[in-house]
């Protein structure tokens, strides 16, 4: 069976570092001043500073983001956690739980039911924790560990 690959989603560090751009060249364009023909933009304004604080902020949470480039990917015995370091191969016999973080009121039906997913390992003392939100194809990726966790109840039973 073909590998199923789901790859870490950057839009919310693209679309915040997007909105604080807008905000700051908004923001220096009335802050600024016309004199003589030119304008000039005040710089000694703390609302400037902030707001390029969490620009650089998001700049550099979107570069090591990108640079990892973290995915998951489900074999027909295993999944492996992999970024560009290195990966974590996990088979599903070593899974002893799954749990899904409680089901909130769903708004949107885009958003999924499911917030994190936490498994507990025969080799690891804490559970093993995702935020399914962070994937891309949010529904396929809950429909991947429901069926892990049918698989393991179906084993124990």
């Amino acid at each position: 069976m073909k590998d199923r690959k789901y790859k870490f989603k950057l839009d919310f560090y693209y679309t915040s570092l997007i909105i604080y751009l807008f905000f700051l060249i908004g923001y220096a364009i009335i802050r600024g001043t016309f004199t003589d023909g030119s304008f000039y933009v005040v710089l000694n304004d703390p609302i400037i500073f902030i707001v390029l604080v969490f620009i650089a902020l998001f700049f550099i949470l979107l570069i090591s983001n990108y640079v990892r480039s973290r995915e998951l990917i489900f074999q027909d015995d295993k999944f492996i956690v992999r970024n560009r370091f290195g990966e974590r191969s996990i088979l599903y016999s070593d899974i002893l739980q799954v749990k899904f973080s409680r089901e909130k009121r769903r708004y949107s039906e885009e958003k999924s039911p499911h917030r994190i997913v936490k498994l507990k390992l025969k080799s690891r003392k804490r559970w093993l924790r995702m935020r399914l939100a962070d994937y891309s194809n949010n529904k396929e990726l809950v429909n991947e560990f429901k069926n892990i966790q049918k698989n393991i109840s179906q084993q124990s039973a």
